[in-house]
């Protein structure tokens, strides 16, 4: 007779593959809720233990979403790689997804979105179409992101912003050392660059947001 916990594994077991065959990638050691909603799976890529948890709803119908490994969310992620086009002339819900690609080709309304390398998404975490976090970033819960941030950026707020970084440029370069293969590491001039553009040079503006 099979007990509770071998009936429990073989569930899960055969979830994954039937993920499998309908996502555009999903590695081994990935997770999914299962109280979670995708819309679009083909354009979804989840990447070594990356980690989506329960109730997310991520539509990807447009473009792609893609989490790279060790990134992971708290629940209520929500995810949208398109947006709605206004169309004179006709109700919103009839601009179907063949309307929008007649009507734009190019596809401006839409963007893949991409969660870089061991990020971590707050609860209920919004990304918009077009966002891509940065590797090591931490972003808040509640936050609201229509622009892309730097790696290792902390954002909070809606819409969101940089408010600082977990580590010092040279902290980063340590880190680095101890996880990623040289050719894989982010240059020293980049991270100078991001933490005086976004932090340094903004600290009044941080600290005025931060007191609201």
């Amino acid at each position: 007779m099979i007990s509770i916990n071998t009936l429990k594994d073989l569930l899960v077991k055969v979830r994954k593959q039937r993920l499998k065959k309908r996502m555009g990638y999903l590695a081994d050691t990935a997770y999914v809720s299962r109280r979670s909603k995708i819309v679009g799976s083909k354009n979804v890529y989840l990447h070594d233990n990356a980690v989506i948890r329960e109730n997310a709803i991520i539509h990807a119908g447009s473009a792609k979403f893609i989490m790279k490994k060790y990134s992971s969310s708290a629940s209520g992620l929500v995810v949208s790689t398109g947006t709605h086009l206004s169309v004179v002339g006709c109700w919103r819900r009839d601009v179907t997804e063949a309307k929008k690609r007649e009507l734009d080709p190019q596809n401006t309304s839409s963007g893949d979105v991409i969660v870089e390398e061991e990020v971590w998404l707050g609860t209920n975490v919004v990304l918009m179409p077009g966002v891509v976090v940065g590797r090591g970033s931490a972003v808040g819960a509640g936050s609201v992101l229509r622009r892309s941030v730097p790696p290792y950026s902390t954002v909070i707020g809606n819409p969101a912003r940089v408010v600082g970084f977990r580590f010092t440029p040279e902290q980063i370069i340590e880190h680095e050392k101890a996880l990623y293969p040289e050719e894989q590491r982010l240059p020293l001039e980049l991270l100078e660059k991001n933490y005086k553009k976004y932090f340094f040079d903004r600290r009044v503006e941080i600290m005025k947001y931060l007191q609201v």
